[in-house]
């Protein structure tokens, strides 16, 4: 069952993703949970720390997840699987969490910065050294900008989701959810090709 809290910052994620942290208010949010403001600041005390809230509960996952997954993948190609599935599985699981980490990118990019280079820059650092090592042994690209690379992974898949809606409105048939994950496998299938080299083609 969902606690009070997990309610509160599944609904604040979708209000400040979709209507901005200042267009928001804790009263619309805690009209939606279904509680009264009083019983919301028992939780969170002030505006700004359930926003600080809702940002840890969006960035902490890949402190635990991205050693998981990193073990659990036994060659490069598995791991870049393993890794671009596992992000997008979690963007695409709620939309809103792509949509407010791009509004946090624009909004407030030194915070942001500072945010995702705590949350994942020890393992982004890991895959860049991993990224040039497959370059020493020939199973990596050699024009290929780790650093450039990796933040263009991370970018492709937020964009997958946050752009789903466009797919369905200019070509229509599929649902936006469906478009999310043809533009997800699109762009995973992008990325792989642009950094493994491929013998024989």
């Amino acid at each position: 069952m969902t606690s009070s809290k997990e309610r509160i910052l599944a609904v604040a994620t979708r209000r400040f993703a979709t209507q901005g942290y200042d267009g928001t208010s804790l009263q619309e949010i805690a009209s939606e949970v279904g509680m009264k403001k009083p019983s919301l600041l028992h939780h969170f005390p002030s505006k700004n720390e359930l926003r600080e809230a809702v940002l840890a509960d969006l960035l902490e996952r890949w402190q635990v997840t991205l050693p998981e997954v990193l073990q659990r993948a036994e060659n490069g190609t598995d791991r870049f699987t393993a890794l671009f599935d596992e992000v997008s599985d979690f963007f695409e699981s709620d939309p809103s969490r792509a949509l407010l980490l791009m509004r946090e990118v624009v909004d407030r990019p030194e915070q942001t910065r500072d945010r995702l280079s705590g949350a994942i820059g020890p393992w982004m650092a890991l895959l860049r050294g991993a990224i040039i090592e497959g370059q020493q042994s020939g199973r990596v690209r050699s024009d290929v900008d780790p650093e450039a690379y990796l933040v263009q992974c991370i970018v492709s898949m937020v964009g997958a989701i946050v752009g789903a809606h466009l797919g369905a409105e200019m070509f229509g048939g599929d649902s936006t959810a469906v478009w999310a994950r043809r533009q997800r496998d699109e762009a995973r299938r992008m990325a792989q090709q642009s950094l493994f080299v491929h013998r024989g083609a």
